[in-house]
């Protein structure tokens, strides 16, 4: 066999590993992709840090309604609905009703706390900079929102912003309310 042949052989065997790693890598990767969460599937537990700097986690509001949405600063759909939110969120204070408003900023207090200030926001927000949580709802654009039913099933789900104060918005958390 000629040095040149050699070389050619040489250069597809090591083209042909390297495809080979970046098949085994996609696949590996493959398996750590989280299950989109949809209308009624149970809706995944979580724990994260809160803008009050305790924690809160789901399941302590087991027995209530509980929108979980999923938002960023940097997004400008979500800074757009985020005061709709805010406006739900407080005509439904006193009801069997939560809103969990995590944001995945990266900077987490330091990036949402002046926007909450700057906007006189009240809606509570729990801190998901790593996106964790995001990705196991299979949650990757934003803003998403989960309403979850009294017993921890995903009763509504929506991709995209909203106005929150639309009277059809309010029909459907009024009626999962109403359902259980």
């Amino acid at each position: 066999m000629a040095n040149g042949s050699r070389k050619q052989v040489a250069f597809l065997v090591i083209i042909a590993l390297i495809a080979g790693l970046f098949v085994i890598g996609y696949l590996v990767k493959d398996r750590n992709v989280h299950k989109i969460i949809a209308v009624n599937d149970k809706a995944p537990e979580f724990r994260l840090l809160a803008m009050n700097g305790r924690t809160a986690s789901l399941s302590e509001f087991r027995g209530k309604v509980v929108m979980v949405h999923f938002w960023a600063t940097w997004c400008p759909p979500c800074v757009d609905e985020i005061p709709t939110l805010d406006r739900l969120y407080r005509s439904f204070a006193g009801k069997d009703f939560e809103m969990l408003a995590v944001s995945v900023d990266e900077g987490g207090l330091a990036s949402v706390g002046p926007f909450m200030q700057k906007n006189r926001l009240t809606v509570p927000v729990l801190f998901d900079p790593d996106r964790r949580i995001a990705a196991l709802y299979g949650t990757y654009k934003f803003p998403e929102t989960y309403i979850v039913d009294r017993n921890g099933v995903v009763r509504h789900k929506v991709i995209g912003p909203q106005n929150w104060n639309d009277p059809a918005n309010i029909a459907v958390l009024n009626a999962i309310m109403n359902s259980n």
